[in-house]
């Protein structure tokens, strides 16, 4: 067969090994999102230096470093993502690779020889229900859905993609796995088979034989670290800003046998896992007199920030190339190393060694201060799992081109919000010791291994065809500000969203819903410490009833909606979760701007006042937590025009107000700027009633403190 042949005939089995039974995909991908359980984790090939497989949260940084953390967990919390990156640096054995000019490399050098900077060809995102539509005050709020839906696939949300690893001719397919089901919202599956194809450019990009890589037999080992630190409201609280990297994380691993799918003979799971451990410069909290900030306590409070267990484990692994059988003596590895004294500074041989775990710190070691590698944490902790060696090979004429398959499942558990806060407060209180505190933190692997067993569960069942019980549908939902009131409307977009996704069975049983005062996330500097949370408002048995009405709020503050849909639990017959009701997730159609109830506009103008007076920036406590620069003129006529003075009569800002007897104002001027503290005049000039009655003048004095 001449060279030229044999190209097209690799170029036309990669087709067909990447169009078997995919949906439709997009060659020039835009973001896919993984939001339909308890975390939210982006997927965007510009985040990284290579392809999706390689996604670099702090690449960032400089622009906006309080955002640029990729999963957050849980989604409710202000600031909780945590940065999360992906390396999957893959080493070859001590023969290295055959490159396209037939020049033997002891590592493939092209570019960076030992990180991955591969280039993804296409991706897909497909779920079972498309994103809700949500909407506030007549305003579409939702991004209009370009991907795939469709009924039939095994969970609720599901992302492929295949990236093209230059380095090393491989093409890398990944699947991803996540789910709504309550029970089941807190990982995602991360299936990964790495095939030798020998190309090294897309398809559409290959224009000569030298595209792809002579037939040769490369060994390889397939390190992938998912690496974590803090969350940013831990970070933030601790250092007073963002910073990335894990500044001040562990990370580890610890072994444990399977509660869910025993009998198999992977019966235990291997998780690496990471948490928030103490510098040791911190500064000291008084009340305590410790500067131990394991968990991030707050400085005023004692409640714990960061009580995240981010983790990982490998749920299944070729034993070969062409053997599709677990092989419970993988990983071959779980190393520790660090993004900066690694990945960043050394380009030597041995880290190829260090990926593997073949170096001095050993293939299965401890977190970096218990190994005695350092004396406090380091900057960027990595902990791989590392599967191989394999042979796999190449021989276009013959049609092989071997390829292994990898099943990990990734996570976060931790402790409640509530647990958090009262461990916190014991230990801010001297209550309890560092230690107890610190205990506590830990305690958190004890709920990332049930996590993870679940996502073992949920693999096993997978693999095998079989169903997993699915969450209701999410509805629509439309939420209007009203007079003293707000009006929340939901729906689906046909009836046979009531059917079970499983059993196409209906089941439904109840509609909630919820609210959140306030600032949109539960911890919310805006709300002033309070910890106010995300609370059940109403529920209904009748599903015809799609109208819920808000008269317990308050004119003039911020409120958020979600709707749930719950099931009955007939249809939940796994085994696992028989007879268990389950709700749909109330995150995905949150209102993601506030709703404000206000009061009509008067027929009189002698009763203007403006709220609070004095204002200051702590007006949260007086009512507007999560607007503290809000002020309100309230007891407005229908229209007036409303201007703002200084004492000394110079014209701050002008209103053309209409409608309402409310109106806020964020304290700027007409040029965009803070006022400062001092005494201002408010105003009410050009009044009228709702049928066009001219209304006397009105002037108020209200005072600024900022």
């Amino acid at each position: 067969m001449n060279i030229r042949r044999q190209s097209l005939l690799v170029g036309a089995l990669v087709l067909l090994w990447t169009l078997g039974g995919a949906q439709e995909r997009n060659y020039n991908p835009y973001p896919m999102m993984m939001d339909v359980g308890n975390f939210k984790l982006s997927m965007n090939k510009l985040n990284g230096e290579g392809g999706l497989q390689s996604q670099y949260s702090w690449m960032l940084v400089g622009a906006n470093p309080s955002v640029t953390e990729l999963f957050f967990w849980p989604q409710d919390g202000w600031q909780t993502n945590m940065l999360y990156q992906i390396f999957n640096p893959v080493s070859l054995g001590d023969s290295g690779i055959v490159d396209e000019n037939g020049v033997r490399q002891s590592m493939y050098t092209r570019g960076d020889a030992l990180t991955n900077k591969g280039t993804t060809d296409w991706s897909s995102e497909t779920r079972r229900y498309r994103p809700p539509q949500t909407v506030v005050d007549g305003l579409l709020l939702s991004p209009q859905y370009r991907w795939n839906v469709d009924r039939t696939i095994p969970s609720d949300i599901k992302i492929e993609f295949e990236d093209v690893l230059n380095q090393f001719g491989i093409r890398s397919h990944v699947e991803m796995y996540a789910f709504s089901n309550p029970e089941l919202g807190d990982f995602f599956i991360w299936k990964a088979t790495q095939k030798f194809t020998g190309e090294w450019k897309r398809p559409r990009e290959t224009t000569s034989s030298k595209d792809s890589l002579p037939d040769q037999t490369i060994q390889l080992w397939w390190p992938i670290a998912f690496s974590f630190g803090p969350s940013k409201i831990g970070e933030y609280n601790v250092i007073g800003g963002f910073s990335y990297e894990g500044e001040d994380d562990l990370d580890s691993w610890f072994s444990r046998k399977s509660a869910l799918v025993p009998g198999r003979s992977r019966d235990s799971l291997m998780i690496a896992y990471y948490w928030d451990d103490t510098k040791g410069n911190a500064a000291t909290y008084p009340s305590t007199g410790s500067n131990d900030e394991t968990g991030d306590p707050d400085r005023v409070t004692g409640h714990l920030y960061s009580t995240q267990i981010p983790g990982y484990a490998l749920l299944y692994a070729d034993q070969a190339p062409g053997v599709h059988v677990d092989d419970p003596a993988q990983p071959y590895a779980m190393p520790h190393a660090s993004i900066v004294a690694d990945l960043w500074n050394r380009r030597d041989e041995g880290l190829k060694l260090t990926y593997r775990g073949d170096d001095g710190r050993g293939r299965f070691p401890l977190d970096a201060i218990t190994m005695g590698f350092s004396t406090s944490p380091e900057k960027g902790p990595m902990r791989f799992l590392t599967m191989g060696p394999y042979l796999l090979t190449k021989n276009a004429a013959a049609g092989r081109f071997d390829s292994v398959t990898f099943v990990v499942a990734v996570g976060a558990g931790g402790a409640s919000w509530h647990d958090a806060d009262s461990v916190g407060r014991a230990w801010f209180n001297k209550q309890i010791t560092d230690q107890q505190k610190r205990d506590f933190v830990l305690k958190g692997r004890d709920s990332l291994f049930t996590v993870l067993d679940r996502a073992n569960w949920a693999w096993d069942r997978i693999s095998h065809g079989l169903p997993i019980p699915a969450a209701p549908a999410p509805p629509d939902i439309d939420v209007e500000s009203g007079p003293d009131r707000i009006t929340v409307n939901w729906s689906y977009p046909d009836p046979s969203y009531f059917l079970d996704a499983v059993t196409n069975v209906d089941d439904w049983k109840a509609w909630r819903v919820y609210r959140k005062r306030g600032a949109f996330f539960v911890d919310d500097p805006n709300d002033q410490k309070t910890g106010v949370q995300w609370t059940l408002v109403y529920e209904t048995n009748d599903r015809t009833v799609t109208t819920f009405v808000d008269t317990t709020v308050q004119r003039g503050v911020d409120y958020y909606y979600a709707v749930t849909a719950v099931d009955d639990g007939t249809q939940n017959s796994s085994g696992l979760f028989t007879g268990q009701s389950f709700e749909s997730s109330r995150f995905v159609n949150r209102s993601p701007v506030p709703a404000v109830p206000f009061k009509a506009g008067l027929s009189e103008n002698g009763k203007v006042l403006v709220v609070p007076n004095p204002a200051t920036t702590a007006a949260g406590g007086l009512g507007f937590s999560g607007t503290p620069d809000k002020i309100l003129f309230v007891n407005l006529p229908y229209r007036c025009t409303l201007k703002v003075f200084t004492e000394t009569g110079d014209l701050v800002t002008t209103i053309d107000h209409v409608g309402t007897a409310d109106h806020a104002w964020n304290q700027r001027t007409d040029d965009n700027q803070y006022i400062t503290s001092g005494i201002y005049i408010l105003t009410v000039s050009n009044a009228t009633d709702v049928n066009g009655k001219s209304l006397d003048n009105a002037l108020v004095k209200f005072v600024v403190v900022r």
